[in-house]
This record gives C-alpha cells, structure tokens and sequence, in this order.
C-alpha cells in the first residue's frame, strides 16, 4: 500500500511557480526603485559639490550590480519558452536601435531632421521590446 502525500497538482505548480515569479520581479522592480532614487540623489549631490566623484561611481556600481543581478536571477527562474520570448524581444529592440540611430542620424547631417534624440531613440526602442514582448505572450508568433 502507498502512503497518500499531499503533492500538488500540475496546474498548482504552475501557478505556484508564476505567482512566486511575479512576487520576485515585484521585488526586484522595488529595489529598483529605491536604487535610482538613490543614484539619482548621488547625482544631485555630485552636482551641488557635496559629493565626490567616487560616491557617485559606487552608486551606479551599486545600480548596475542590482541589475544584472536581477537580470541573472530572473534567466534562473523562468522556463525554456519565456527565455525565447525574451531573446525575440531583445533581438527586435536591437534591430529596431540598429536601423533607427544611424538612420536619424544620416537624416540629421543631410539637414532633413533636428538633431538625433537619444532619450527618444531609448524610449522607442524599450516600446519596441514591450510589444514585441506581449505579442510573443498572447501568442502572436
């Protein structure tokens, strides 16, 4: 005779697992959060003369430690299919930045456009991620 153990369904390890994956990057958004505030506010501070300049690099060491931190332990965390959504993501963003930055660039010295907007480039780029990101999710593929 077996011992009847209380195991989880199929079904509850999934949600299990999803509901433990979102609570992580709820947690890592949060400390996200808090270390661009404190960058930003090394920032400030670098530009009043209050701090130097190597309180300024600790602070982004510290913001770029975070994010590759976050970033190694979300690759642990999700399965085969989310690290393929995320690789079609990232390669529609980068052929996105690759043709948008020289191409407003090229229009820019021939006097067609205002100079090249980084900050919009950047922002298009991470849009660009983002859609391509929820169409892979909704099974648009």
């Amino acid at each position: 005779m077996t011992d009847k153990t209380d195991t989880l369904s199929g079904e509850a390890r999934l949600k299990s697992r999803r509901n433990s994956l979102w609570r992580f990057c709820a947690m890592g958004s949060g400390i996200a959060a808090v270390v661009g505030l404190v960058t930003g506010y090394a920032g400030g501070h670098y530009e009043n003369g209050t701090l130097p300049a190597w309180g300024l690099f600790a602070a982004w060491l510290v913001a770029v430690a975070s994010f590759a931190w976050f970033t190694w332990e979300y690759f642990r965390r999700v399965d085969e299919l989310d690290v393929l959504d995320n690789l079609w993501c990232c390669l529609f963003s980068l052929y996105f930045y690759m043709v948008a930055f020289p191409s407003w660039w090229l229009f820019h010295d021939l006097g067609l456009a205002p100079e090249v907007n980084h900050v919009a480039i950047y922002l298009a780029t991470l849009g660009i991620g983002a859609i391509v990101y929820i169409a892979r999710k909704l099974g648009l593929r």
